[in-house]
C-alpha cells in the first residue's frame, strides 16, 4: 500500500516546512468506465439495429437462421473491436498498477492524489508515476517509493509553465525538469486552477534564482525558465 499525505507529512523533517500543497481524491477507475460504456453501447446497438432490420424485414430467413446469426456475431465483434481492445488495454493498465502497489483493482476507484512543495522538496502521489513508468528516470536525484516521488529542489534546473484552453474552459500546467533539452528527465506535471497556478509560481520562484527565461518554446504562450536553489 502506497503512503497517504498524512503519513508522508508526519515524516518530513523539523526544518522542512510545507509552503503549498494540493490534495484530491481522483477516480482511478475512470479510464476502465469510460471504455466499458463505449463497449456496451457499440455491442447493444450494433446487435439491437442488425436485428431489428431482419425482424422487420419481408425475408423468410427460417431458413438461414444459423447464417444470420453467424453474421451477426461477426459483425458486432469486428465493429467493437476496438473498444474491446481499449478495455482490455485498460484492465491490463490497472491490473498492473494494482501489482506493484499491492492492493486490489476495486481499490483503486477511489485515489488519493496529491502535490507537496517544501522548503526543500518536491513531493508528489500520483498513478501516472507508475503508468506511464516514470522509474525510469530513477537514479540518485529521484527517490521513488511505489507511487510516490521525492526530488529535492537544488536538483530541478527548469521550470516549464503553460496553459491550454479548450472551449470554455482554461488549465494551467506547472512541469519541473531536472534536465533540459536533448537528454530530458521530466517530473510529473500537475495542473492547477488559475489561483493556485499564480500562487504556486510564485512560491517556486521565491525558491529559486532565475538564470534564464524563455517564452513560446513548446507551445505558444509558455514559460521555460531555468533556474537554481537558493541558498
Amino acid at each position: 500500500m502506497s503512503k497517504s499525505f498524512e503519513e508522508v507529512k508526519s515524516e518530513l523533517s523539523h526544518d522542512e516546512k510545507i509552503l503549498w500543497k494540493q490534495k484530491k481524491i481522483s477516480k482511478g477507475l475512470s479510464g476502465l468506465k469510460s471504455t466499458m460504456s463505449t463497449l456496451i453501447f457499440i455491442s447493444g446497438s450494433s446487435t439491437f439495429v442488425i436485428l431489428l432490420y431482419f425482424l422487420t424485414s419481408t425475408i423468410d430467413f427460417s431458413d438461414i437462421w444459423i447464417p444470420f446469426l453467424s453474421f451477426v456475431f461477426l459483425f458486432v465483434f469486428l465493429i467493437s473491436s476496438i473498444p474491446l481492445y481499449m478495455f482490455l488495454a485498460e484492465i491490463i493498465k490497472y491490473w498492473k498498477i494494482s501489482k506493484k502497489l499491492n492492493v486490489r483493482i476495486r481499490d483503486l476507484k477511489k485515489y488519493e492524489e496529491f502535490t507537496i512543495l517544501t522548503n526543500k522538496r518536491w513531493i508528489q502521489k500520483s498513478l501516472s508515476l507508475i503508468e506511464y513508468d516514470y522509474v525510469e528516470y530513477s537514479n540518485d536525484l529521484i527517490l521513488f517509493q511505489k507511487d510516490v516521488i521525492f526530488v529535492s529542489l537544488r536538483d530541478i534546473n527548469v521550470i516549464h509553465t503553460y496553459s491550454i484552453r479548450k472551449k470554455k474552459k482554461e488549465s494551467f500546467y506547472i512541469h519541473s525538469y531536472i534536465l533540459w533539452g536533448t537528454d530530458e528527465e521530466p517530473l510529473p506535471q500537475i495542473t492547477v486552477e488559475k489561483n493556485d497556478f499564480l500562487i504556486l509560481t510564485e512560491t517556486l520562484l521565491n525558491l529559486f534564482n532565475i538564470t534564464k527565461e524563455e517564452h513560446d518554446i513548446l507551445f505558444y504562450g509558455d514559460r521555460v525558465i531555468s533556474v537554481k536553489k537558493k541558498n
